[in-house]
């Protein structure tokens, strides 16, 4: 029942945003709020199990790709990189932006997880340096550059800019840093 109601508040969000009640979820589920309740004890908690299950899956899928053998290096940088579950590529980035002010803890689990899970990453683009397929460079300040790129999208102000889904705006970020503006020749 714990995974209908996070999927089921999922795409309430995606539908309403943050704004959905525990009524709206109690109907689409068609149970009672009591019965969410015997789950989570609030809101809050919901979107936290969803957040945490997000995080998780993102792990489970950076292994995956790390261990795919059919993908080049600069195929798993990328797509380790880009990395997000199925249900939010499509999610608008204004919902991220809501989610930042209006669940600022859930927030902030995510913000960690983005400053600190950049093992796997570091250890591909090691080997691409090694191996010739990626230029010396300043591990540090590319995951630096990353992240404040990613923390400017999630500004109010940006949101208002654009209607990229997260999907399409984590290729684009990854393309400029990994391939840069100019043209190869």
């Amino acid at each position: 029942m714990k995974e209908r109601i996070t999927n089921e508040a999922i795409f309430l969000i995606q539908q309403k945003g943050f704004s959905f009640t525990i009524s709206d979820l109690a109907k689409n589920l068609e149970t009672s709020k009591r019965t969410i309740y015997q789950h989570f004890y609030s809101k809050d908690a919901i979107i936290d199990s969803i957040i945490e299950n997000l995080i998780l899956q993102i792990t489970n899928k950076e292994k995956e790709i790390f261990h795919n053998e059919s993908l080049n290096l600069l195929e798993k940088i990328t797509q380790v990189l880009i990395c997000v579950p199925e249900e939010f590529n499509t999610m608008d980035i204004r919902l991220l932006v809501d989610l930042k002010r209006l669940y600022n803890n859930q927030w902030i689990k995510i913000d960690e997880f983005l400053k600190q899970e950049w093992g796997l990453v570091v250890k591909l683009m090691e080997e691409g340096i090694e191996t010739g397929v990626i230029r010396e460079i300043n591990l540090q300040l590319f995951i630096e550059l990353y992240l404040g790129a990613i923390n400017q999208i999630y500004q109010p102000s940006f949101s208002l800019k654009t209607n990229l889904t997260m999907s399409e705006i984590l290729k684009s970020v990854i393309d400029i840093l990994l391939n840069g503006i100019s043209i190869k020749k």
